[in-house]
């Protein structure tokens, strides 16, 4: 076994937590941090993401991976800019079809079923982890940039956050049977698009402090 992988998906989120550690490295290759901890970088969105994580699992065996970042919260989730919380599921928020009068059809509906990606629990986590509170979240391709659309895709599928790459890691995770469990710190609210109310470093260190300083 090669211990814990701890995975990122943009090179911003890595370089708060690393800055001494070359981005381009652990974008190739899982970066030795600590004895039988490694981190890693496996890009934004689904599709980089899946495959540069199922490029590093196939080069080794981890024992549990991590996959922290930052989200964005829906309207009514009573969450705010700065709040640590563990994603417990996901879904696909913007898979589906468009009607022929313009509205969303969500893939669920179309099959009469929906596919729910769950991490590992929780029991097997440090008790100050465990503690923090579990969301659901979705995963989209396309950001929330209105407030209709975070309470349309938060009424549709009864889920707190979003963002672009926790459907992958869970699949990807259970696919390779390894234990997956994410994390993440939200930066902005998933409404009405405004980037001067984010605040990506507050997250972060929010997320430094209440997960990545646990696991050493």
């Amino acid at each position: 076994m090669a211990g814990t992988l701890i995975v990122f998906a943009s090179r911003q989120e890595f370089n708060f937590f690393f800055k001494n550690i070359s981005a381009v490295v652990a974008s190739s290759t899982p970066a030795l941090i600590e004895p039988s901890v490694y981190a890693s970088i496996a890009g934004v969105g689904v599709v980089d993401f899946s495959a540069n994580l199922a490029r590093f699992f196939s080069q080794k065996k981890y024992e549990r991976a991590f996959l922290l970042g930052i989200c964005g919260a829906y309207p009514n989730s009573e969450l705010q800019v700065g709040d640590v919380v563990r994603v417990g599921t996901e879904v696909v928020a913007d898979m589906g079809a468009q009607s022929r009068e313009g509205h969303f059809i969500p893939w669920k509906t179309m099959v009469s079923e929906e596919t729910i990606y769950k991490g590992a629990s929780s029991r097997d986590l440090p008790l100050r982890l465990a503690a923090i509170p579990e969301v659901a979240g979705g995963t989209v391709n396309c950001c929330t940039g209105t407030q209709y659309l975070g309470n349309r895709r938060e009424s549709l599928f009864q889920i707190q956050v979003e963002s672009m790459e926790g459907a992958a890691f869970f699949a990807v995770c259970k696919n390779f049977g390894v234990p997956g469990y994410q994390f993440r710190a939200v930066s902005n609210m998933a409404s009405d698009r405004d980037e001067s109310s984010w605040d990506i470093p507050r997250a972060l260190s929010a997320l430094k402090q209440s997960v990545l300083d646990q696991l050493f």
